[in-house]
């Protein structure tokens, strides 16, 4: 089903609510643009409670395509160097945190040596072309091959940006968030951590969810998705800064397939899609832009089981085929 034709919305609804139904999921919320501007908004219930337009979900790894905004952003103002290596940043040796998500213990950390640090420069943490795993959960965080070899998507290297971010500019990043995102686009039901103006509108999603009581780069944003469609606006309106996620990414060992400066990418024919995917427990979320249209669309799940029908939504307003939803990590 392809949303084209001038009555869409209405066979989105009809959609979203029977899979959502299908799944008993309890909130699903979509945000669809058109040509960059807003043009739909969705919010639907598979348990009988609409969630509201509102509705704060986690977005999971969604909050990696904002930290490198925030990068991007201050490279461009010269505040920092995205070929420069992490050495320069981290004299002593990077603090890694292994327990990062045992959100009530105290930390276990190691270190990881500056000379592994001047092998790594922010242009290939957010490309997850650094060498580091995803998480370097039961021991110290260690590259796996050398930086630029290949691709291996690394949420501990968005976790590095992060702290790259506070030591340049002695700020937390929900502080740093709000200064260069949140406050500039208008999202006012966004943040990288609980806090008061966004609970009153929290979904709470599976029992097992993780509830975030600090900034965590790779994972804890919190959002709505008329707020995070709002931000990919943002970036479709940007050419300088599409040309800089975009220009000479990192090849995916799948066709068609490459990871730039924050996003992955889908050459599309003539033209190309950013996109990135989100998985919390207990959440499961989608963002596609086409960079030719400026179409694009936001979902936001409160399942696990929420993925087959942030595709389905995905595939029936930006048509065709999706080789980055066929990875084995976008389930």
């Amino acid at each position: 089903m392809a949303l084209s034709k001038p009555g869409y919305a209405d066979d989105l609804d009809d959609l979203s609510v029977r899979l959502a139904t299908e799944a008993k999921i309890c909130a699903v919320s979509a945000a669809v643009l058109r040509n960059g501007h807003q043009a739909r908004q969705l919010s639907v219930s598979g348990c009988g409670t609409d969630p509201g337009p509102a509705a704060v979900l986690q977005a999971a790894s969604l909050s990696k395509p904002v930290v490198a905004y925030i990068v991007l952003q201050m490279a461009r103002r010269g505040k920092l160097s995205l070929d420069s290596p992490l050495s320069e940043i981290f004299p002593n040796g990077y603090l890694h945190r292994q327990n990062i998500f045992a959100l009530k213990e105290a930390p276990n950390v190691d270190t990881v040596p500056v000379e592994v640090l001047r092998t790594v420069t922010p242009r290939a943490l957010l490309s997850h072309s650094a060498g580091f795993p995803n998480w370097a959960s039961k021991g110290p965080l260690t590259p796996s091959f050398a930086p630029a070899a290949r691709w291996q998507y690394s949420g501990e290297g968005y976790v590095l940006l992060q702290r790259m971010l506070e030591v340049v500019t002695e700020r937390p990043l929900q502080q740093l968030a709000e200064q260069e995102v949140f406050a500039p686009i208008g999202l006012t039901g966004t943040a990288f951590k609980l806090t008061p103006a966004i609970q009153p509108n929290l979904v709470s999603g599976a029992p097992r969810q993780l509830r975030f009581p600090y900034e965590i780069a790779a994972s804890s944003l919190y959002t709505t998705a008329n707020d995070y469609a709002r931000f990919v606006a943002a970036v479709l309106g940007d050419e300088q800064l599409l040309a800089l996620i975009t220009r000479d990414p990192v090849k995916l060992p799948m066709p068609n397939l490459f990871w730039g400066l924050g996003w992955g990418i889908e050459q599309r024919g003539r033209s190309a899609a950013i996109w990135h995917w989100g998985s919390n427990p207990g959440f499961r979320s989608l963002a596609m832009a086409d960079l030719e249209s400026r179409d694009a669309v936001v979902v936001l799940t409160s399942s696990e089981a929420g993925m087959p029908l942030a595709k389905a939504i995905l595939s029936s307003v930006l048509p065709g085929d999706h080789p980055g939803l066929e990875l084995d990590l976008v389930r």
